[in-house]
């Protein structure tokens, strides 16, 4: 017997279009969902790695959260994490599409007494929400898919018998503490680095000017930053005063103010200096300036510096005034209205004479000058 050779049919290929079309879309599923299995394996991956980053380098220096803290170092940390995170395609927990400073949690510690100290523990917990490529994934799974991390790290930055250690550590041979330099920074934060430096002399100023920029710092006695001098060293920073270099005030602009005005304002700018005239004409307005040593408004004086100023009597009120559209207000409105056109007099509501209700005539002409001491009747 003679084979005859074998040939597919045209139902066999057929067969085959079929088979083949039944088992294309659940292919085309599982590469979905395989790639964007992908995408977040790897975004998890990226967010641990930064969460891992961020501990260590709370661990290293953890007293910048011991109060009053460092806002230095904590919005270095913090600009460390945004650039971390904005590398992934993972969005914060809030609002905004990229990651901001405000979106970054702040390190948390072991809650004891002394948490900020060695071989305590510091946890950085991150969440993100991951969105996926594909929508059919998205369909089945939801489209926000929220993915977290968390790093425990060992405090290695703090101080041991009173010796700061870390990742800057102090000269060898000191057993005190390290001069900071604080030039540039706001006053508050100096003060917060002066304490977290581990020194117990005094700031000077003690308080406020939180938000001025130090200009200079000065310690007694005269050291350099970097230098180990003992923690009861006392330090004093200069600083700006709205722009100017303290203890130098910045000269207000007193003109058009009336003279009593004009005499608190010298006085709340911090001037000690005499202001002429010391007393009386406090209803007059201001004309003109002149101080000593000789300034101008906005520049920088010494404390001690004096003033003299030129007034005259305010111009007397005007003895009429316009009379403003009233029908169509209601009542009360009316009342105000007629009131800032200068009006003394009274308005009184006639028909029905009580009632917030809308005014339809009015007994004086809109527009037409009137002695503004008269009064004016409405009816509703």
């Amino acid at each position: 017997m003679i084979k005859l050779p074998w040939h597919r049919t045209k139902t066999s290929r057929g067969q085959a279009l079929v088979e083949f079309a039944i088992i294309l879309p659940v292919l085309a599923l599982f590469l979905m969902l395989a790639l964007d299995f992908g995408r977040v394996f790897f975004g998890w991956v990226a967010l641990n790695n930064a969460a891992r980053i961020a501990a260590n380098s709370a661990a290293v220096q953890a007293q910048a959260w011991n109060p009053p803290g460092n806002t230095t170092q904590q919005t270095t940390y913090k600009n460390q994490v945004v650039n971390d995170l904005n590398a992934i395609n993972c969005r914060p927990p809030g609002a905004n599409t990229t990651w901001q400073v405000a979106d970054v949690p702040q390190p948390t510690f072991d809650g004891t007494a002394s948490q900020y100290d060695l071989d305590h523990h510091v946890v950085v917990k991150l969440n993100c929400k991951f969105t996926f490529l594909t929508p059919l994934v998205g369909n089945i799974l939801g489209n926000i898919l929220t993915i977290g991390a968390r790093a425990d790290f060992t405090i290695r930055g703090g101080e041991v018998a009173g010796i700061p250690i870390g990742p800057n550590p102090p000269p060898p041979g000191c057993v005190d503490a390290v001069v900071p330099n604080m030039v540039g920074q706001s006053v508050a934060g100096a003060r917060g680095q002066w304490t977290s430096a581990g020194f117990t002399g005094a700031f000077t100023p003690a308080t406020g000017s939180d938000t001025e920029t130090v200009l200079t710092q000065t310690t007694s006695p005269p050291s350099n930053p970097g230098d180990c001098v003992v923690k009861t060293t006392p330090v004093t920073v200069t600083y700006t005063v709205n722009g100017c270099v303290s203890p130098t005030l910045k000269i207000p602009n007193l003109v058009g103010m009336t003279v009593s005005a004009a005499r608190s304002a010298w006085t709340s700018a911090g001037f000690s200096g005499a202001f002429n005239p010391s007393s009386g004409s406090g209803t007059d307005n201001v004309t003109a300036q002149t101080t000593n040593p000789s300034s101008s408004p906005g520049q920088c004086e010494p404390p001690t510096t004096t003033v003299a100023v030129t007034h005259s009597a305010p111009p007397p009120p005007p003895t009429t005034c316009q009379m403003p559209q009233l029908v169509g207000l209601h009542v009360a409105d009316a009342q105000t209205t007629f009131a800032t056109a200068g009006f003394t007099g009274t308005l009184t509501a006639s028909s029905p004479p009580n009632g917030n209700y809308l005014v339809k005539s009015q007994d004086k002409v809109f527009g037409q000058s009137y002695d503004c001491t008269i009064s004016v009747t409405v009816s509703g």
